[in-house]
């Protein structure tokens, strides 16, 4: 008889067990031999057997493709007791002579974390298994020492004779000994700042942290890895990355020609926080943006690297206002000792507090930020030089030298299109030109695209921009383009605006810019270098024959402003021409409509191509160059009132539009071939099928 005890036990361990991997008999009957022959097959070890276990001396070549550390193989000693698995674990040991003894410990203490984890959790694993574990951490192993071996302190409760020597000790430390007010120091000694101790992680969170760092730098790589200026270093802990901050002019002047950032993530991100340094600027003037980007993340530890570099990129003109703690002298306080009586420490404090007025010694004069100093200087030179210009100004030039500045308007006014071009690259430019645009414009009415070049910035008699006007060639869509350019720099990639009416942009064809040469300030000659996009440009300087290069890797077109130029704000609008089509609403169309290709059809046509009324289709394509659309508007021939197209009738008065009512075959009409549907009075009705006699099966019955 079955016990339903015992039945309900086998139930659970079934469950329990059944995620769990099957195991071999070979295994279960013996699984210490098993796992050696395991590592046997693998690595090839030389074994040596004593009372106390085996020991396996192997080496292990990293798996890893792109491991950062010169060693051809790991050389290990392993030894697993004869308990194993049941009380006693294996223990590990490297002996590699190029390695030093503690990052040996470290891969010894980091085989037993792994095989400590095992078993805590209560799985189920082998020794290759925990090899193989050890071989992904290998290289987390060997770039930092985690931790060291514990050592604890213990007192020695049952010496006698400490109380004796604490009570010397004390004594010495007690004596006074006077020394000369002259010859003693009165600066303070620097006592050693004890350093904050380490936080310790625990392996749980060590794993966490390294499966969420995995995933956002490969973001940052998926994102950014195309962009020409993105880097990113051989261990993985840093990543040059290129930025464009959208508000350049609220920048410090020092810090406008950034384009790149260091990002440095560390191994036990997000346990250690990121920071950012900043490339091709002074240091000083980077600071305060790299420590505000530190206290913000600080306080966003939750937002994932991609996060951080868009709120950097944002934000970095508000990151540059943050305050530095400069570092200040030690103020001493005059504290009067009962061995000295002269006045020589105050004066040393009144002398480190900064400069006094001699009337009012009590008022301290607190020093003018360095910033402020600058602009003061940089506004009385600007003064002085503008004066001075202006008083000794002949009228004549007296030295011939710099580059020609091209006449552009005083104040360029931010609207219509922005036209950019991110990650520009100038080698031995200074200055750089857009002259002749070409861009690829699309009809705002028909959606047709368009080629324009040459799109030339053209003044009027009044000094104001007169733009571009053309017709589309599908719609006739009235289209204007103006272009107002800039001058492109190392710090401003911004070469104008576009100002379109009836079009929007669509792409930029190859143009022509003119260089500046940075070593002799010449410009290069018109018509200038033709450049593509995504394609290095060069050319010599006619001058000093110096090599100069740009490369134009994205383009960028970014409606600036509630609305784009328009021509209708510079001249009055064009009145269309009038249709004269000589009719009459409420009076018949001539000929009631027809034409000599349809002789049923009494409307006429108005076509989507063009706008224009015809009679039909041949009618239109005879008297115009393009091929014709759907019509979807027509004029009645009854009472020549337009209308949307209707296919039987007029919607006003109602009249027949295709012929007579029930016997058209033309233009989709409802008539019918069939002798019981015909009417009496169509002649087709009782007209006999050829060859067939009269009377038809009447007379065959006869």
């Amino acid at each position: 008889m079955n016990d339903p005890s015992l039945a309900a036990g086998n139930m659970t361990s079934t469950s329990s067990t059944a995620a769990q991997r099957p195991i071999s008999k070979a295994e279960s009957s013996n699984p210490r031999e098993f796992q050696i022959n395991q590592l046997r097959r693998r690595f090839r070890p030389t074994e040596s057997t004593d009372d106390v276990g085996t020991t396996l001396t192997f080496g292990m070549a990293p798996s890893d493709p792109d491991f950062p550390f010169e060693m051809d193989k790991l050389q290990c000693v392993l030894h697993v007791p004869l308990s194993y698995p049941g009380r006693e674990r294996p223990t590990l040991k490297v002996t590699n002579s190029e390695m030093g003894s503690a990052f040996q410990d470290n891969i010894a203490r980091g085989f037993d974390d792994i095989v400590d984890s095992t078993l805590r959790s209560g799985g189920r694993a082998t020794l290759l298994t925990w090899m193989n574990a050890l071989d992904r951490h290998l290289e987390r192993l060997l770039t930092t020492t985690e931790r060291g071996p514990t050592l604890k302190f213990v007192p020695n409760v049952g010496s006698k004779q400490k109380p004796e020597s604490q009570a010397i000790v004390e004594g010495v430390k007690s004596l006074a000994v006077s020394t000369p007010a002259s010859t003693q120091d009165t600066k303070p000694k620097s006592l050693p700042v004890p350093e904050a101790p380490s936080r310790i992680y625990t392996a749980e969170e060590k794993s966490q942290a390294e499966k969420r760092r995995a995933v956002e730098t490969k973001q940052i790589e998926a994102r950014l890895g195309r962009l020409p200026l993105f880097q990113k270093s051989k261990d993985g802990l840093s990543f040059v990355i290129p930025i464009q901050p959208p508000k350049p002019d609220r920048l410090p002047i020092s810090i406008r020609s950034v384009k790149t950032v260091k990002l440095l993530v560390p191994l036990l991100y997000p346990l250690e926080q990121s920071s950012v340094e900043l490339q091709g600027v002074d240091r000083a003037e980077a600071r305060p943006v790299e420590v505000g980007f530190a206290q913000w993340v600080e306080g966003n530890s939750k937002l994932n690297l991609m996060s951080q570099i868009n709120y950097l990129t944002a934000n970095m003109h508000n990151f540059a206002k943050t305050p530095l703690e400069t570092p200040q002298e030690p103020v001493f306080d005059a504290s009067p000792e009962p061995f000295t009586g002269s006045k020589a420490p105050e004066n040393t404090s009144t002398t480190t507090r900064g400069p006094t007025l001699e009337d009012r010694p009590h008022v301290h004069v607190v020093p003018r930020p360095p910033e402020w100093t600058v602009g003061e200087r940089s506004s009385e030179s600007e003064g002085t030089d503008m004066t001075e210009s202006e008083d000794d100004f002949t009228g004549e030039d007296e030295e011939d030298g710099g580059a020609p500045v091209p006449a552009l308007p005083e104040t360029t006014v931010e609207r219509g299109v922005a036209l950019s071009f991110p990650f520009l690259e100038l080698y031995g430019i200074e200055l750089l030109e857009l002259v002749g645009l070409s861009i690829t414009v699309k009809c705002d009415r028909c959606k047709e695209q368009m080629d324009v070049k040459n799109v030339a910035q053209v003044k009027d008699k009044a000094d104001a921009l007169s733009p571009k006007v053309e017709s589309c060639k599908k719609c006739a869509n009235t289209m204007s383009f103006g272009f107002r350019r800039q001058l492109i720099h190392p710090n401003s990639n911004r070469a104008g605006y576009l100002d379109l009416d009836g079009c929007t942009i669509a792409d930029l064809l190859p143009s022509s810019f003119i260089p500046t040469c940075a070593e002799c300030s010449s410009s290069f000659p018109a018509p200038g270098v033709v450049a593509v996009r995504g394609e290095s440009a060069s050319a010599s300087c006619r001058q000093c024959h110096r090599k100069m290069v740009f490369k134009l890797p994205e383009v960028k077109f970014l409606r600036v402003g509630s609305a784009a130029f328009t021509s209708r704000n510079q001249a009055l609008p064009r009145k269309k021409p009038k249709e004269a089509l000589g009719i009459v609403a409420g009076q018949e169309l001539p000929r009631r409509g027809r034409c000599s290709h349809y002789g049923k059809s009494y409307r006429w046509f108005r076509f989507s191509c063009c706008a224009k009324v015809f009679p039909c289709d041949k009618c239109h394509d005879a008297e115009t160059d393009h091929p014709n659309e759907h019509a979807n508007r027509m004029i009645c021939g009854f009472c020549s009132r337009e209308q949307i197209y209707r296919p039987e009738n007029c919607g006003v008065c109602r009249a027949v539009l295709i012929g007579k009512a029930g016997s058209g075959f033309w233009e989709g009409g409802k008539g019918t071939r069939n002798k019981v549907l015909m009417s009496r009075k169509d002649p087709r009705k009782y007209k006999r099928r050829p060859g067939s006699t009269p009377g038809g099966s009447s007379s065959k019955k006869k």
